[in-house]
């Protein structure tokens, strides 16, 4: 059976990432007996498996990050699991070691990742930002649309230069092209998951879906989440199931998958930052923003001097 496409996993790792000694564990969760297997790690945090049912996920760049995860674990989501929040210290949480496999590009497997979208989803806010330990927003964006074009345009300012000049001139251009749809869709902020993607999302032997990795959520734009999911390209199956379920219980706009390749493309640029030009990360990211912005019909009809305006219908913004 097919696995959900994510190129991901092969990306070179982060250099010079500080490991987590035996030392450095016991500091947190004392005195253990067996081995420690790293499950994943990097610049931001790292996870290790301690025996048989304990996962240590250390904050390391960002310790406030712990108590936001550890409420949104503790919510008590219905359509899908979370690990149990076991124990928690000031830059660390112990969660539940849930066994688990890949997901699959199958219809089931989206409509699992649909419904746990929307149920997601559904707690919204008035304002997009950045979420405190309470959940509620401590940093509002203000202008949401006018903060994520901020910071894109100062992550292209930081690239390499080859990087930068691939991209500079023609991000802009899109994201001129398409503003007002854009802005029109990001008007109702929800509870983003904020890295909803196959890495994240795993499959239990009970055919329920597993969300893992929630550190990064905030409240911003529905779409931000579903570009990450069909980033890679699933099969239509899956993104014929997932639209089904996810519309089940929230709206999406005709032609969703462009405009959450749209929307996707402000998390493509953050991850071109300290990528080096010619690595399989680079490589990938550079090619699906190229993809989406070649694609586009608003920046081909720019190009040939023509002024369009277009705004998605099957949504209504608020």
């Amino acid at each position: 059976m097919r696995l959900l496409p994510n190129p991901e996993r092969a990306w070179e790792r982060a250099a010079h990432v500080e490991p987590l000694d035996r030392a450095g564990i016991e500091r947190r969760v004392g005195p253990f007996t067996g081995e420690a297997e790293v499950l994943s790690g990097g610049r931001a945090n790292v996870n290790v498996r301690l025996g048989a049912g304990r996962v240590l996920r250390v904050y390391r760049r960002d310790p406030g990050a712990a108590p936001k995860e550890a409420r949104l674990l503790e919510r008590g989501w219905r359509s899908f699991r979370v690990p149990a929040v076991l124990s928690a210290g000031e830059d660390f949480l112990v969660l539940e070691y849930v066994p688990h496999g890949p997901l699959q590009d199958t219809a089931a497997c989206g409509a699992a990742a649909g419904r746990a979208l929307a149920e997601i989803h559904a707690v919204g806010f008035d304002s997009a930002g950045f979420l405190g330990p309470d959940l509620a927003v401590a940093a509002p964006f203000g202008d949401c649309m006018g903060a994520l074009r901020a910071y894109v345009d100062a992550v292209l300012d930081r690239l390499a230069p080859a990087l930068r000049g691939a991209l500079g001139e023609r991000v802009g251009a899109f994201l001129d092209a398409n503003a007002g749809a854009l802005r029109a869709l990001a008007s109702v902020p929800v509870l983003l998951h904020g890295d909803y993607k196959a890495s994240n999302l795993h499959w239990l032997p009970s055919g329920e879906l597993l969300v893992l990795d929630w550190e990064f959520a905030y409240a911003g734009p529905a779409l931000m989440d579903v570009g990450q999911l069909l980033r890679w390209s699933p099969g239509p199956e899956f993104v014929a199931a997932f639209a089904g379920a996810y519309r089940a219980s929230a709206p999406l706009p005709d032609g969703f998958e462009r405009w959450a390749a749209a929307f996707d493309l402000f998390n493509l640029v953050g991850l071109l930052e300290g990528a080096e030009p010619g690595s399989r990360r680079a490589s990938d990211v550079l090619g699906r923003i190229l993809a989406t912005i070649e694609d586009d019909p608003l920046v081909t009809a720019t190009d040939a001097g023509e002024s369009k305006s277009i705004v998605p219908g099957g949504l209504s913004p608020s």
